[in-house]
């Protein structure tokens, strides 16, 4: 892992591919850290891995970032987030952002214009009352046995629309490793204030094309104020399944085409004189 100073912290990062090549950041969810985007968009740059300069980075409070209680909110980390491409890139990456890392992406774009950005299970509020919720449904499936149901944790049990060995061994892979008391303290902190700032997303602010994916029985997210949102973007479209929840790139068999497509489509919007640059992550 490599870091980079900010200016107030430092963010750890992963790179892939070539420095000329059209360049993506990685937006990881809450609680996890960059492996988990990186285990689940890698395998798609199969043949594709000279074409596109792939960034992968630990949010602050996550992984092996750096974090500060005294720092712990929204608008510090957009301001860690944004000082990092805006010292790295020398035009606007593409973005791919996973719940939590697709509210920063959203955020991002009300004041960069960022050419495309994929948006996994992003929720469009902060405070989670205000969520627009799909009612508790029984699982789309459920296939543990009595030792697979006892290895997972609540939070896969709660959120998986479909409880297979396949997405719980898919799961087990992305979750972070080892327990730090500090980063725990500095992640409940995190959403506290979070959920107290009460943060939107201002669409008439975005002109970034942008991709929702979203499933509909989404206990944590939702759906249905992503497709309001995606409505009242310039360029957007949504993607929405009815048999998945939280975890679409384990459970929505679509999901890696849909993510191919998408690449096809930003290498295509990436404007022709950024893609001729260096994509100059610098550290």
């Amino acid at each position: 892992m490599k870091k980079y100073n900010t200016g107030s912290s430092s963010l750890a990062y992963e790179c892939f591919g070539p420095e000329d090549g059209i360049p993506m950041v990685f937006l990881h969810g809450a609680t996890v850290d960059h492996v988990s985007m990186k285990n689940t968009f890698e395998e798609y740059f199969s043949g594709l891995d000279r074409e596109y300069r792939r960034v992968y980075v630990d949010l602050p409070g996550h992984g092996v970032s750096d974090y500060s209680f005294f720092r712990a909110d929204v608008d510090n980390m957009l301001n860690e987030v944004g000082a990092f491409l805006q010292g790295n890139f020398a035009n606007p990456p593409c973005l791919v952002g996973y719940s939590m890392g697709g509210f920063l992406a959203l955020k991002l774009a009300e004041k960069t214009p960022y050419p495309a950005i994929f948006l996994v299970a992003p929720p469009v509020y902060t405070d989670n009352d205000r969520i627009d919720k799909p009612p508790t449904a029984g699982p789309a499936a459920d296939e543990l046995n009595e030792e697979e149901r006892g290895s997972a944790d609540r939070r896969y049990l709660l959120l998986a629309a479909k409880k297979t060995a396949v997405t719980l061994k898919r799961y087990k892979a992305n979750l972070a490793a080892g327990f730090s008391p500090g980063r725990w303290l500095y992640q409940a902190k995190f959403f506290h204030n979070a959920a107290s700032a009460d943060m939107t997303i201002d669409p008439g602010r975005i002109v970034s094309r942008t991709a929702f994916l979203v499933g509909q029985r989404d206990l944590l997210v939702g759906y249905r104020d992503q497709f309001e949102l995606s409505s009242r973007l310039k360029f957007s479209e949504y993607h929405s399944f009815n048999d998945c929840g939280h975890f679409l790139p384990i459970e929505c068999p679509q999901f890696g085409s849909i993510f191919r497509n998408w690449l096809a489509a930003a290498a295509q919007d990436f404007p022709t004189e950024a893609a001729a640059a260096p994509a100059q992550v610098k550290l």
